[in-house]
């Protein structure tokens, strides 16, 4: 999974496109052979006029239900072939055909989640009026499910002849992946996983606030779309991010291939039918956040801004049709709802131990770990394969009871197109990529900032005045930061 930052303004909403401006593009490699596509994600332009959504036009008569692929039956896999079967052979112009469907994502895709939900609506809108059933639901790929056989691509999609199958070969159809070369992964280590990734705030619902400061309002991640395309995994519950996900329990194209494609890169990822169910667990693990989770219920952000952007998308009567983020946040308005997955405590209900006691900062100088400070007074820092550092911390200044503290990594910078993993520990000045990340002191695959309160709790250090941060870096490619920042939000 891939995550894209681009430059926003502030001030206004995202509005539609107009969409008789597309031009033809191309895409690039820069790590391997000097690959280049020609990429076409100009979409139809229908003659009738644009349908602005509303709940009064788009009824819910029925609620479709959404289940683990793994769990579809003989029966439910020969409905959902035929709706591939019936959608990819209409003709490229028109809205409703699988090429035009991948081209909406290969357009819009960087708008994130608030995009991906109705991206999901409609596609599935039109799956349904092709089979004349509307009851007909999109699969979702459980691949958060270690238990009970989902962290593998489903074989519904695997035979060679099936309309659900991709000509460009998947890499390791069997085994979960990591980024940066590693393969196969435990139970344990899956468990562990998810659950960083669920805990990114001790109330679960922070994340999504750190990345909107960190990306929304403007703030280099690297350079704009369509180039930034990071390799940085972690889940972030909201609207806004939730595109940002599954670093260790999700599957890429061949690396080998140098642009990724098909499902491994935005641009060409909804030429595999899988892609849609991917993006159904991870339109899932939206309403897992605001209700599932310990806290809850939550509330998505609420920022006119945020409400009021504005996406197109084609519906079953090839309409051009124009929504808002607004009208996509509640999945149960839009006719749809999740099983209860009992897997899922696995991760919701699991919390890892601390292997170290006090704190580590003594050890650290003594081993000539640096003081890194928040930039630009450290310059450009190369992690080269780890980085050591001290960084200054709150203690236990005072703030409101809401507030944690939270790990600001500055300037990060990668090369596109690349695998890479961080992994980030407190208070461990000796871990390296090999370290072990089953414990308190590991926090997440790096989202440049980070809630850290939980862990420095857990090792009993949240009232030091200076804490230990390890960065291990997996991959081949250089990265460099230009500060390390520990503050409350």
């Amino acid at each position: 999974m891939v995550f894209m930052c681009i430059q926003s303004a502030k001030g206004s909403p995202i509005g539609v496109p107009n969409l008789s401006q597309c031009q033809l593009t191309t895409d690039t490699s820069v790590v391997g052979p000097v690959t280049t596509i020609h990429l076409n994600c100009c979409l139809p332009i229908p003659s009738g006029a644009v349908v602005d959504f509303s709940f009064d036009t788009y009824k819910v008569n029925t609620t479709r239900v959404r289940i683990a692929a793994q769990m579809a039956s003989d029966e439910d896999i020969a409905k959902y072939r035929q709706a591939y079967t019936l959608m990819r052979p209409l003709p490229q112009d028109d809205p409703r055909s699988f090429s035009t469907q991948a081209n909406i994502h290969c357009a819009f895709s960087y708008l994130g989640q608030s995009f991906g939900r109705p991206n999901l609506y409609f596609h599935e809108r039109i799956l349904a009026s092709l089979l004349g059933d509307p009851t007909f639901a999109l699969v979702f790929w459980n691949w958060d499910d270690q238990r009970d056989g989902g962290n593998v691509i489903p074989a519904m999609f695997l035979p060679s002849n099936s309309s659900l199958y991709d000509a460009n070969p998947r890499w390791s159809s069997v085994k979960p992946l990591g980024y940066a070369g590693c393969c196969s992964y435990s139970l344990q280590y899956i468990i562990l996983e998810v659950h960083h990734l669920k805990s990114q705030d001790a109330g679960y619902g922070e994340c999504p606030r750190h990345m909107r400061h960190t990306c929304g309002n403007g703030s280099k991640l690297a350079s704009p779309f369509p180039s930034a395309i990071l390799f940085f995994v972690f889940l972030c519950f909201s609207a806004q991010e939730l595109e940002c996900v599954i670093l260790g329990i999700t599957y890429s194209r061949d690396p080998d291939q140098p642009l990724l494609q098909d499902v491994g890169t935005f641009t060409t990822a909804p030429r595999d039918p899988i892609f849609y169910a991917h993006h159904s667990n991870v339109d899932r693990f939206w309403d897992k956040w605001r209700y599932g989770l310990p806290g809850g219920p939550r509330a998505d952000h609420s920022e006119p801004d945020f409400l009021n952007a504005e996406f197109y998308f084609y519906d079953e009567n090839a309409n051009l049709v124009k929504v808002k983020v607004a009208d996509a946040l509640d999945s149960s308005k839009l006719g749809y709802s999740y099983p209860n997955v009992a897997a899922d405590d696995l991760w919701v209900n699991y919390s890892p131990p601390a292997i170290t006691s006090g704190s580590a900062v003594e050890v650290a100088v003594s081993s000539g770990a640096p003081l890194v400070g928040a930039a630009p007074q450290n310059g450009t820092i190369a992690l080269g394969s780890e980085l050591t550092a001290i960084v200054d911390a709150p203690g236990n200044q005072s703030h409101a009871d809401n507030q944690r503290e939270v790990l600001v990594i500055q300037g990060l910078q990668v090369t596109r197109d690349t695998f890479v993993s961080v992994l980030v520990f407190v208070n461990l000045p000796n871990a390296n990529s090999s370290t072990s990340t089953s414990s308190a002191e590991y926090t997440i695959m790096t989202n440049v900032k980070f809630e850290i309160g939980d862990n420095l709790q857990r090792i009993g250090i949240q009232n030091d005045q200076q804490v230990v941060i390890s960065l291990a870096v997996k991959g081949t490619q250089p990265i460099t930061i230009q500060g390390l920042l520990i503050e409350y939000e």
